[in-house]
């Protein structure tokens, strides 16, 4: 019986799809740099992206695929949030995801291949936030609408969708199964 439970788990979790959205933690304006391309994380942005780290791995949350904007606020954030390469486990930095359109996303969402069951992006607001509710509500019935009061920086938002393959990822709206943001200090 206990088998037959756990392999009727097994096939129910593998038809689960995961997205994570993970905000570049707080950059630092202080800094010297020519264009905001190149804006690097303040002191409280590696604090935060630390926080984040601990979290995916008290969690023991692995992604498959991260996709990741090229800018350097997010490059930074990924070096310290995957720093042993162990919590992602396979990464595409990419200039698509700075000042990305949802097609941007959605066109990467549906191009992974379904042997990934979870991705993560970690880039930029507004675009994420707006990927959020676009991911949880299916419509843009509600187009001035969000869920977040705030989507701050280092913020990280899981989400689940009962499907086999990214290509039906417009079918069903995300359950949010995870909201977490830094505590202030």
């Amino acid at each position: 019986m206990t088998r037959i439970i756990s392999n009727e788990l097994n096939r129910y979790m593998d038809s689960l799809k995961t997205i994570y959205l993970l905000r570049h933690a707080k950059s630092d304006w202080a800094a010297e740099f020519r264009i905001d391309h190149e804006r690097p994380i303040s002191e409280r942005g590696r604090k935060n992206a630390k926080a984040v780290r601990s979290l995916l791995k008290d969690r023991s949350l692995r992604v498959d695929i991260a996709y990741v904007s090229d800018a350097k606020r997010a490059v930074d954030t990924l070096e310290i949030v995957n720093k042993n390469n162990d919590l992602f486990k396979n990464v595409e930095v990419t200039p698509l995801l700075y000042e990305a359109n949802i097609g941007v996303f959605y066109n990467l969402i549906t191009n992974t291949d379904d042997s990934h069951n979870s991705i993560l992006f970690l880039g930029h607001n507004p675009e994420l936030e707006e990927l959020a509710n676009q991911l949880i509500l299916r419509q843009n019935a509600y187009k001035d609408f969000s869920f977040f009061q705030k989507f701050s920086t280092s913020a990280l938002i899981g989400l689940s969708f009962p499907i086999s393959s990214w290509k039906h990822i417009s079918t069903f709206p995300g359950k949010l199964i995870l909201f977490w943001t830094p505590v202030k200090q």
